[in-house]
């Protein structure tokens, strides 16, 4: 997180070392969401079938959760601008009927073992985000104006999956009902973490790319409503707080391999864009300003 915000803090000292200009600043709040995942699907385990409830999935429910951003904004062309912009986002879901992942059947699974508790789950992931943005407005000399953007995110990931209802106390069928006591001693609620104050692993550097549409209302000269929707790919399968692995049998053995998988986001934001002039202005001996600075045509 400390190296995401100098490199946004020395891009801001870089735009404002920049005389006679106009920039813009974004400033939001999103609410985003986890859809689905991409890639092959993890094949079930035997033993994690068998385990499983009839009536279980695998799918968890989004929940809506606030974030923020922030965005430098520098005008390339008429109707093409450039951003650089720095994202919090906080992802939520449930699950109230989950099978048994794979992923507690692994070495990897160190709080309980073998011994797993069938209870709703939930998981809390939060990325912070560096962004370039690129944007192109359709009709650029309108008070109302819509836009799409394409963007690129470089990612840090940082996920929790832990119990949700403590009530369902059922462990798995001819498990240890001692397993109980523990499960549900202080912090044991929490099955997989990463990059949280309870994880020794740091935060999972992760990059996605995607795309969205948008509008800006003019409110004022230098004041700017802004709404924009974007779904992006992220190359991480963690989103969901649960690790992915897949079944195969090889040679009479039972594995379980590590399975790569993309995840597909959603978010939309709103807030506002600020324009300020910095420098003189691009004032030259007519008093006039260069057409080609950023945002000139939401000022003249």
């Amino acid at each position: 997180m400390r190296k995401l915000l100098f490199v946004f803090m020395m891009l801001m000292v870089g735009a404002f070392s920049v005389n006679a200009q106009l920039i813009g600043f974004r400033v939001a709040a999103n609410s985003g969401m986890l859809m689905s995942e991409f890639g092959t699907s993890d094949v079930p385990h035997p033993n994690a079938l068998l385990a499983s409830p009839a009536t279980s999935s695998d799918r968890f429910t989004p929940q809506l959760s606030a974030g923020l951003e922030g965005e430098i904004l520098f005008q390339v062309t008429e109707k093409t601008y450039f951003g650089i912009e720095l994202d919090y986002t906080h992802l939520r879901g449930f699950n109230d009927d989950p099978p048994v992942f794979n992923y507690f059947l692994t070495p990897y699974f160190q709080y309980y073992q073998d011994e797993f508790i069938v209870s709703p789950l939930e998981y809390n992931t939060r990325l912070f985000n560096v962004a370039v943005n690129y944007k192109y407005f359709f009709m650029p000399d309108k008070t109302f104006t819509p836009f799409f953007k394409l963007t690129g995110v470089v990612a840090l990931v940082g996920t929790e999956l832990k119990y949700r209802d403590f009530s369902q106390e059922e462990p798995l069928p001819g498990f240890d009902l001692n397993v109980i006591d523990y499960a549900f001693s202080e912090g044991a609620d929490v099955l997989y973490a990463r990059g949280t104050s309870i994880s020794e692993q740091k935060k999972w550097p992760a990059f996605h790319v995607g795309g969205g549409i948008g509008f800006d209302y003019a409110l004022r000269d230098n004041l700017l409503f802004e709404i924009d929707g974007t779904c992006t790919v992220l190359n991480s399968g963690i989103i969901d707080g649960v690790p992915n692995f897949t079944y195969a049998n090889e040679d009479g053995d039972d594995l379980l391999k590590y399975n790569r998988r993309l995840s597909l986001t959603t978010q939309i934001s709103v807030g506002l864009v600020f324009l300020f002039e910095i420098g003189d202005g691009g004032r030259g001996g007519d008093g006039r300003i260069d057409p080609n600075f950023p945002f000139y045509r939401n000022k003249h």
